[in-house]
């Protein structure tokens, strides 16, 4: 004997966008029923079969078990009573008092439903009617995704509706009377509300509304739209922002997915005032952005894309809090990928956004490189790389623009000898040529020719030894590894004007290039002459994962050059003394610390600390920097920050943190600080976040905000409005 059954869970309750759901659940028609109990009889007279005493029913991954469960071969209905449960293959696990339904499955009812979903939510109906095989309709329903237990019978939320229709044609929920309980206290109300099933990944709908204040912008209001129905590929969304002082914003996104790529752009636009640096106000002015991402594979091997980013001035992105960049790239490429080699071709503008007077930032058209890398070990033990590459950049207002030509060719080897000792050595050679134009050495010399053409060659020579040392302990080993390194270039004219220093300016020696034959960070700046690099690395690590680490090294240049500016660490024939120490003493406890010592006196001159502390109640982060200024870069004055951040854990669910930004250079205060209370649960979240910008009022950043956040498991996030308070000092 063969039947099948259908039992419906209901469906979702959730606001739009994220859902969380009991899925119908169903038997399949073709998949036979294997059926167990303790007794099966067959009525011929009322046409019935009945198994009772611990009856399950298995079709497939899915599980029906009851105390008894009638078929009725005359009517075509099937009947389960007495304790019904059902497990899908999802490890759902649904429930009912009494089940009913047709043989076709298209009409049926469940009484005293409950169903426990995989994901630990609960959904909940006195009864359930399913209609025309295409309608599911539940009366008294709730639904919630926190824990239930006995001693607590109200969960920490649920929704509760007094009918809930799932239009399975339609692809729609409805409900009617849905009221939102937190600990059993009805706090809201809708009559009617609906989204879509959860079949449907998208649907077009109205988006969550938003309001709040601030000083800069006044009250706003925010609503949307969602598009989802433009077509499987395509999406859009508008939302329109209207302020009482700072015009109505619009703002849109459209994303388009093709069969080899993708874009999405979004935009914004107002008319409103603009407030300058220097105070003035621009009334009514037309302000803007817009963003876009593309990305097309044009073959196997080749793809382009495209990045671009425009405001229409510096403080609008900031002012209506679209965002955070300091500079705006923009960028189109393309590239090609074929085994070990890479080809890239691209165009970049940029916009700095940042107050104040900025050097003005140049056009890039176009930047070309290729670059091949030879199979490991396949010539004379090591492995070549060669590449060639082009750059032009263009300055607007007679700046200085510049083309460059690059190609070089490298060797690099590796060799561990028998008594432990380890080599690396390379050889490599570049030639470049340059051309400027409008050259800055022009400007200060009027008598050089404003255009040049330059050509240079470079070649290096270099050799890396280490010898580590171990030695094992009952539960730790110490390892100690001295290594020095030695370069040789021929010497250059380091005082040739037209060869134009576009991306080797800001310069810092530091563990990380110690040993590079190059220390520049770029193509432009040449290091030049002999040179050695010495170092010790040592550290003791544990069995249990602890560890401590050290290490400190020196440069030395024998060549009496100045090709290094002040403030880098490499200005003298002796470079700076750098070094490293990092702890890790528990998965709560780890530091890691790098400075810099003048290498005459030992003084300080760069500190970067970044370390967490704490337990299983309370953590905290803190970073601090001291960078001594360095010449002809644009941080030509000492840096010095502290940044400290903590969370502490009150209860199993309550926690509070802080975090405070604190300039101590130049003009000392405080830059930023935040602190708030969180609850945090399985199903609820609930933060009160207050936080303090001391920033120029011109970047739309300056002020105080209060934020409180309201957080519901599957469903999504309520927030206060956004409130921003300003001084009376700060609005002079």
């Amino acid at each position: 004997m063969t039947f099948a059954l259908l039992l419906m869970s209901g469906t979702a309750l959730c606001f739009a966008p994220d859902a969380a759901f009991a899925r119908p659940l169903d038997f399949n028609d073709d998949q036979p029923v294997n059926i167990a109990a303790k007794e099966l009889t067959h009525d011929e007279t009322g046409q019935t079969v009945t198994a009772t005493g611990d009856v399950e029913l298995v079709q497939g991954g899915k599980i029906l078990r009851a105390d008894k469960i009638v078929y009725n071969l005359s009517t075509d209905v099937v009947s389960a009573l007495g304790n019904v449960a059902l497990l899908d293959e999802n490890g759902d696990v649904h429930s009912a008092e009494y089940v009913e339904l047709s043989g076709d499955l298209k009409q049926g009812y469940v009484q005293g439903l409950l169903s426990m979903l995989s994901d630990g939510s609960r959904f909940a109906a006195v009864e359930a009617r399913r209609e025309d095989g295409r309608r599911t309709t539940m009366t008294e329903g709730s639904y919630t995704p926190c824990k239930v237990c006995e001693e607590k019978p109200n969960p920490v939320w649920q929704i509760k509706a007094d009918k809930i229709e799932h239009d399975q044609e339609n692809k729609s929920v409805k409900y009617k009377n849905a009221r939102l309980e937190i600990l059993g206290v009805p706090l809201a109300f809708a009559p009617i509300f609906s989204h879509a099933d959860p079949s449907v990944e998208r649907k077009s709908g109205f988006l969550r509304p938003d309001y709040g204040w601030s000083n800069d912008v006044g009250t706003f209001v925010e609503g949307g739209y969602y598009f989802g129905d433009i077509s499987p590929d395509i999406d859009a969304t508008l939302r329109v922002r209207p302020t009482t002082r700072a015009g109505i914003l619009t703002m849109g996104q459209w994303r388009q997915r093709f069969e080899s790529g993708k874009l999405q752009i979004d935009g914004s636009g107002v008319v409103s005032d603009r407030r300058e640096e220097d105070g003035r106000v621009e009334e009514d002015r037309k302000r803007g952005h817009i963003f876009a991402t593309g990305l097309y594979d044009i073959d196997d091997k080749w793809r382009a894309g495209l990045n671009i980013e425009r405001a229409s001035d510096k403080g609008y992105l900031r002012l209506y809090d679209i965002s955070r960049e300091n500079v705006l790239e923009n960028e189109v490429y393309a590239e090609r990928f074929a085994g070990r080699n890479y080809t890239r071709v691209s165009a970049m503008n940029f916009q700095d956004v940042r107050l104040g007077i900025r050097p003005d930032q140049p056009d890039i058209l176009p930047m070309a490189e290729h670059r091949m890398y030879g199979e490991p070990s396949s010539s004379l033990g090591g492995r070549w790389t060669a590449g060639v590459s082009a750059l032009a950049l263009h300055r607007d207002d007679d700046g200085q623009n510049m083309q460059r030509a690059s190609a070089d060719i490298g060797w690099q080897r590796r060799d561990v000898m028998p008594v432990g000792l380890v080599l690396q050595t390379d050889l490599s050679a570049r030639g470049d040529f340059y051309a400027l134009q409008d050259r800055d050495a022009a400007v200060l010399n009027p008598g050089l020719d404003p255009d040049s053409n330059r050509g240079r060659a470079m070649a290096v020579a270099g050799v890396t030894a280490s010898y580590p040392l171990v030695k094992r302990f009952e539960k730790s080993q110490v390892v100690i590894e001295p290594i020095f390194g030695a370069s040789l270039s021929p010497q250059v004219d380091d005082d040739d004007d037209g060869i134009a220093n576009e991306d080797s300016i800001d310069i810092q020696l530091d563990t990380s290039n110690l040993f590079a034959h190059n220390r520049f960070p770029g193509i432009d700046g040449q290091e030049d002459g002999a040179r050695m690099n010495y170092g010790l690395r040592t550290g003791v690590y544990g069995d249990n994962g602890r560890y401590a680490k050290v290490f400190v090294g020196q440069s030395y240049r024998f060549d009496d050059d100045d090709i290094f500016p002040q403030g880098s660490g490499l200005e003298d024939n002796s470079s700076d003394v750098v070094g490293q120490i990092n702890l890790g003493l528990s998965r709560y406890l780890r530091a890691d610390y790098r400075f810099q010592l003048d290498n005459r006196h030992l003084t300080m001159r760069r500190h970067e600390l970044l370390a967490n502390g704490g337990n299983d109640k309370f953590s905290m982060h803190a970073g601090y920097i001291y960078f001594d200024g360095v010449a002809g870069t644009g941080f030509t004055e000492s840096r010095e920050q502290l940044q400290l951040e903590g969370v502490y854990h009150l209860t199993e669910f309550w926690s509070v943190n802080a975090y405070t930004l604190t300039d101590l250079g130049e003009e000392p205060g405080l830059r930023k600080a935040s602190a708030g209370v969180t609850y945090e649960d399985e199903c609820f979240t609930f933060s009160l976040q207050g936080s303090r910008n001391l920033i120029n009022e011109a970047s739309g950043e300056n002020g105080t905000v209060l934020m409180a956040r309201i957080g519901f498991k599957n469903i999504g996030e309520v927030s206060s409005p956004k409130i921003q308070l300003h001084s009376a000092e700060e609005n002079q």
